[in-house]
């Protein structure tokens, strides 16, 4: 019987080299901004004593709707000059779609009127984004034109405690843009 033979790996010659080449790339585009062109604004309200109430601003369109003890100070009680869902300028490559990140609920903080002191917290939540390029629709994915530009319009619900003393509120409204 023979033995059996076992296979070994060619060895390379002394000397011998092989090379290979790849690519590296890179797309440079326009950085994606978003710049503020106003402010969720809930007008100006009254509070119920007895009863909590709220102020809602749509974020298509605008409209404004109140609930409880909360009410227009406006006269005829329409609508007051100012009120309107907060709105952004989204600049960037053109038609490139992004996402937006923005909270669902923030908090106002207040300083009192006529006194010193500051005014309980209120809560402003039901945050909805509506976006210029996704018409009628609430979604976090946007499209920028062919301008490279998009608009975005956020509205939400003012939470009013019974008994809101009267006070001048302001909270801070922070999106994020991204490039998806």
């Amino acid at each position: 019987m023979c033995p059996a033979a076992i296979g070994t790996p060619a060895l390379a010659a002394s000397g011998q080299t092989a090379t290979a080449q790849g690519q590296a790339a890179a797309v440079i585009v326009e950085p994606i901004v978003a710049i503020s062109l106003g402010d969720l604004d809930f007008g100006s309200l009254t509070s119920s004593r007895t009863a909590s109430g709220s102020v809602t601003v749509d974020a298509d369109g605008g409209a404004v709707s109140y609930a409880g003890g909360a009410a227009s100070a406006c006269a005829g009680g329409g609508g007051c000059a100012g009120i309107a869902p907060a709105r952004f300028l989204v600049k960037g490559e053109a038609s490139r779609s992004y996402t937006v990140s923005a909270p669902t609920a923030i908090t106002a903080t207040g300083t009192l009127i006529g006194t010193s002191g500051s005014a309980p917290d209120l809560a402003i939540d039901a945050l909805t984004v509506h976006l210029l390029s996704h018409a009628g629709g609430v979604t976090s994915i946007g499209q920028l034109d062919e301008t490279g530009e998009d608009r975005i319009a956020i509205g939400g619900r003012l939470n009013v405690p019974a008994g809101t003393a009267p006070a001048h509120y302001r909270a801070t409204l922070t999106i994020m843009v991204t490039y998806s």
